[in-house]
C-alpha cells in the first residue's frame, strides 16, 4: 500500500472529528471499511472518474473545480491533500485550508521531494502560523502535519485560481482558460501542430458517399482549443469530453464565447458516450515519463475505435519520443505517420480493427 495513503488512514483514525480530503490526479482506490467510521470523512475531487469510484463505494464526495465555498468555513478537524502537479492548484487548496480548518485544527500535506512538497511546507506553516513539522515517509515522500493558528499573512498566489483569462489566436478565435486546466496559460504547442495537419488528414478521410462529414469529438479538450477550432474544417457536430471539472468550464465558455454550439461532458476517456463520430481528435496526456505500455494509452486509443464511424478516422497528437504506434496497430489496421517536427509527431488511425486484450 502507498505510504502516504497509510499515513492518511492513520491520521484519520487518529482523529475524532470531521474529515476533508482533497484528491487530485493521484488515483485513490479506497475501501470504506479501512476508514473506521466513514461518515465523518468528505471527499472533494476535480476528477469525474474519482467522484465515480469514491460514490460508488458509498463515500460521501464532491465534484467540483475545487470550489469550496459549499463547504461550512472552520467545521473541519482534519484536511488531507497530496499535492497536486500544478502550483496554482496547490496554492489555492492551501489557502482555503486555513478557514475550512477549525482553530488548531489539523493540515496533513504531502507529496514527493520532487513535486516541491518541502517548498509547500514552508509555505503553509508561513500562511497558518504554526511550527514546521515535517517528516520523512520513504527516499521520495515526505508528510507535513500542522496546526491551523489563522496567522494574519497574505494568501499564497494562486493565479486567481477562480477567475478565467483570455486566449486569442490570429485566426480571430478566443479561449477561455484557467488555473487547474492542462496548459492553462499558453496555447498548446502540439495541439497547433495537429491543426496544421487537419487539411491534409481531412483529404485521406475514407467516408461513404451517403455519409456527411460532420460530427467530431475532442477527446481529453481541455478548454476548448482544438474543439473550437473544427468548424474550420466542416464540422457542424461538436463534442468535447474531459475529466477535470475546470477544463469542462472552461471548454464550455470557449464555445460560447465564439458563438459556437457544441457539447461538452464530463468522462473519464470518453466513458458513456454511445455517439459516433466521423473523426476522433486528440492530444492525449502522454508526456515526459509516461510509458506506452500503460493502461492509460491503451484506453485512450481503445475509446477512439469505439467512438469512430465505420469509415472515421482520428488523428493524435504525441510527443515525438512515445511509440504509441506499437500499441496503436492493436486497434487500427491503418496507423500512419503524418507530421514529425522532431518534437511532435501527428499520427492517423483508421481501419477499426476487432480489438482483444492480450493475456
Amino acid at each position: 500500500m502507498n505510504l502516504i495513503y497509510q499515513a492518511f488512514l492513520q491520521a484519520i483514525k487518529e482523529c475524532s472529528g470531521s474529515v476533508l480530503w482533497v484528491v487530485d490526479e493521484h488515483a485513490l482506490t479506497i475501501n470504506p471499511t479501512q476508514l473506521g467510521d466513514s461518515s465523518k470523512v468528505t471527499f472533494i475531487t476535480n476528477r469525474v472518474d474519482q467522484k465515480d469510484a469514491l460514490a460508488e463505494s458509498g463515500l460521501n464526495c464532491l465534484y467540483s473545480d475545487f470550489d469550496f465555498t459549499e463547504l461550512h468555513q472552520h467545521t473541519f478537524d482534519l484536511v488531507l491533500y497530496r499535492v497536486s502537479k500544478e502550483k496554482a492548484i496547490v496554492h489555492h487548496v492551501i489557502n482555503q485550508t486555513a478557514n475550512l480548518l477549525k482553530p488548531q485544527g489539523q493540515f496533513v500535506l504531502a507529496g514527493g521531494k520532487n513535486e516541491g512538497i518541502k517548498t509547500y511546507a514552508d509555505k503553509a506553516t508561513k500562511y497558518l502560523g504554526c511550527n514546521k513539522h515535517i517528516e520523512k515517509l520513504s527516499k521520495d515522500d515526505w508528510i507535513s502535519t500542522l496546526e491551523n493558528n489563522h496567522s494574519d499573512e497574505s494568501p499564497l498566489d494562486d493565479k486567481d485560481y477562480s477567475q478565467s483569462i483570455e486566449l486569442s489566436e490570429p485566426e480571430g478565435l478566443t479561449f477561455i482558460s484557467k488555473p487547474g486546466v492542462f496548459g492553462w496559460n499558453k496555447i498548446d504547442q502540439g495541439s497547433a501542430f495537429l491543426l496544421e495537419q487537419m487539411p491534409e488528414f481531412m483529404k485521406r478521410l475514407n467516408l461513404s458517399k451517403d455519409q456527411a462529414t460532420n460530427s467530431v469529438l475532442d477527446l481529453g479538450c481541455g478548454y476548448g482549443y482544438l474543439l473550437a477550432n473544427m468548424p474550420a474544417f466542416g464540422f457542424t457536430t461538436l463534442v468535447g469530453t474531459d475529466n477535470n471539472a475546470a477544463a469542462i468550464a472552461s471548454a464550455k465558455a470557449t464555445l460560447e464565447t465564439n458563438g459556437l454550439e457544441g457539447n461538452v461532458i464530463a468522462a473519464n476517456c470518453a466513458e458513456g458516450i454511445d455517439q459516433k463520430f466521423d473523426v476522433v481528435v486528440c492530444n492525449p496526456p502522454f508526456h515526459q515519463g509516461f510509458s506506452v505500455e500503460s493502461e492509460m494509452t491503451e484506453r485512450f486509443l481503445a475509446a477512439a475505435r469505439r467512438l469512430l464511424t465505420s469509415g472515421g478516422a482520428a488523428i493524435f497528437v504525441v510527443n515525438a519520443f512515445i511509440p504509441v504506434e506499437s500499441k496503436a496497430k492493436h486497434f487500427f489496421k491503418k496507423v500512419d505517420e503524418l507530421a514529425n517536427n522532431k518534437k511532435f509527431k501527428v499520427i492517423r488511425l483508421a481501419g477499426k480493427k476487432p480489438f482483444h486484450r492480450e493475456g
